[in-house]
């Protein structure tokens, strides 16, 4: 299963995924930015139809609230 990195940043959210490549006897990650929808619910919906594991980063993960 692949890795989607999630965090929450001035008001918006953003996503990389991780991919391990082969190089000589080792392997290394390589990181890869997406667009993702803006809310939690929604990510999550993404992450399970790519067959993505998701990985929730920093402080203060709230669902953002509208004004």
């Amino acid at each position: 299963m692949t890795i989607l990195i999630v965090y929450y940043l001035d008001g918006q959210w953003f996503g990389e995924v991780v991919d391990w490549k082969r190089s000589g006897s080792g392997s290394y990650r390589e990181l890869t930015r997406v667009v993702l929808p803006q809310s939690k619910a929604e990510i999550e919906k993404y992450a399970a139809e790519n067959n993505y594991k998701i990985e929730w980063r920093g402080a203060g993960l709230r669902e953002p609230t509208s004004a």
